[in-house]
């Protein structure tokens, strides 16, 4: 998921590339949300995955019949895949701490590479703008209109979605090295490319490995999507059975009743993927990015006073941390990076921590916009930061 600093209340950037502002051409991209974040989260009341199971409804289209229902939960650990970009941003390698960390409710049978490139995503971006003509500009619409197509197509030539899968590879196992858990998960490549069409599987050791966990246990699969979606999206489409044995949990984009143009990274890099994700999985929680999870910041004298120091996970974290937020941030009042991509296994740990509601259930469309569709699905509205944070925190001093 994207990431943003704010500096005194004000957010700075929706999206820090990995690649340099000198590599693109272009200066840092900038925002000015109305909506400042804060790490003082009050606690709300919750609807857990066992009251959301009594949530059942039908799905339009070929999905009709599906049932919105999340499983209750058992009291030992739940079985536990995790899908992420971790080579894109830094929040991905927190998330991965927190859930290597929880292996009392946490059984993480895999954590899969997923694709990501970033010349797709603005070329995307740039064919929407231009289809929709006039009107205001998202911050990365900008971004993508100042750039250019034939500057945005060398991007894409450069490095595409096997790059990005394999470099969060690397980084999955570099993560898991400093982690050590007890237990070592199953590292395994996702898919090379975005799905050819909504309804064409991207094959992948990945997805047969979903289908294959998801087959092999009468017990639920929970699947935590923290980039495109195109692994899953490739599993339910290779074998469509699996979709009663799933639970996902997908972090993107804004609310699903939203009405402005959505530039999520992970919504929009493979939106095929997306769609078949809402329309062919019937145990969906979608928590929504911006407004809910960009509550989970944190700054640098918290990651320097919690988090350097303790061990090989916590150093991981500390450098990671310092080299993307640069020299200066310290002294920077209000300066905070959002860890967005911890919101779907701050869920899995504890329910509590994320507010949730029966929503109707939503679909993206071409023209990057939400509208509904038939049926229901569970969606995250608030988060209790705090928990997160103290519980992560804990983890790392006792680890």
């Amino acid at each position: 998921m994207s990431e943003r600093l704010t500096e005194s209340g004000r957010r700075l950037g929706r999206r820090p590339f990995l690649l340099s502002a000198a590599a693109l051409g272009v200066a840092a991209c900038s925002s000015s949300d109305d909506k400042a974040s804060s790490t003082t989260t009050t606690t709300s009341t919750t609807t857990t995955g066992a009251e959301a199971a009594s949530t059942t409804s039908a799905v339009s289209g070929e999905s009709a019949g599906l049932r919105t229902s999340l499983p209750e939960r058992g009291d030992g650990p739940l079985r536990v895949v995790i899908d992420t970009d971790a080579a894109n941003e830094i929040d991905d390698q927190f998330a991965l701490a927190l859930a290597l960390l929880a292996p009392e409710r946490l059984k993480i049978e895999a954590i899969t590479a997923a694709p990501f490139a970033f010349g797709n995503y603005l070329s995307s971006l740039l064919a929407v703008q231009e289809q929709r003509g006039g009107g205001p500009l998202t911050p990365f619409e900008s971004l993508a209109v100042s750039m250019g197509a034939d500057q945005i197509r060398a991007l894409e030539d450069a490095s595409g979605p096997a790059e990005g899968m394999n470099a969060s590879l690397a980084e999955i196992e570099r993560v898991v090295a400093a982690a050590a858990p007890a237990s070592r998960p199953q590292v395994i490549a996702g898919s090379e490319s975005y799905l050819p069409g909504p309804t064409e599987p991207v094959p992948s050791a990945a997805a047969d490995f979903i289908v294959e966990a998801a087959n092999s246990s009468d017990e639920p699969l929970y699947v935590a999507v923290l980039g495109a979606p195109t692994n899953v999206a490739s599993a339910l489409l290779m074998d469509p059975s699996i979709g009663e044995k799933l639970v996902v949990i997908f972090v993107a984009g804004f609310p699903s009743a939203s009405t402005q143009v959505d530039e999520s990274f992970n919504l929009l890099q493979d939106l095929d993927a997306s769609r078949v994700l809402f329309e062919k999985c019937p145990n969906l929680l979608y928590i929504p990015g911006y407004q809910v999870a960009e509550v989970l910041t944190v700054s640098l004298p918290e990651i320097e006073r919690y988090v350097a120091g303790r061990g090989a996970m916590g150093d991981l974290l500390a450098e990671l941390f310092a080299a993307k937020v640069g020299s200066g941030a310290a002294e920077s009042p209000g300066a905070r990076r959002v860890m967005w991509d911890m919101a779907p296994i701050a869920w899995l740990i504890d329910p509590s921590w994320v507010s949730t509601t029966v929503a109707p259930r939503g679909q993206i469309g071409t023209d990057h916009r939400w509208s509904p569709i038939d049926g229901e699905m569970v969606e995250a509205y608030q988060i209790n930061d705090v928990s997160v944070y103290s519980d992560l925190f804990a983890r790392l001093a006792g680890s």
